[in-house]
């Protein structure tokens, strides 16, 4: 199996606005959103955010309650399935 994935940051961009307006994130929660979407595990994202670990895990709890995902692959796959405006 081959897997080739083109990285194209600005759609995924706009489609973590899309997400953002859709799942009613908060500006923390669609930064840390965007975070995880680049691969930064939590140790890093809290790190990046200025925040602590705790907080960071209280974020993503959040976003997998708005999302109703369960796991961070399952969120990256909802925030990137939201369809970019053309």
């Amino acid at each position: 199996m081959l897997l080739v994935t083109f990285d194209n940051a600005q759609a995924n961009a706009a489609r973590l606005d899309q997400a953002t307006q859709l799942f009613n994130l908060s500006p923390a929660q669609a930064r840390l959103a965007g975070l995880v979407l680049d691969g930064a595990d939590l140790p890093l994202a809290a790190e990046k955010l200025g925040v602590t670990l705790n907080t960071v895990k209280t974020h993503l709890q959040r976003l997998f309650d708005k999302t109703d995902a369960r796991s961070q692959s399952a969120l990256i796959s909802k925030l990137l399935g939201v369809a970019p405006p053309s």
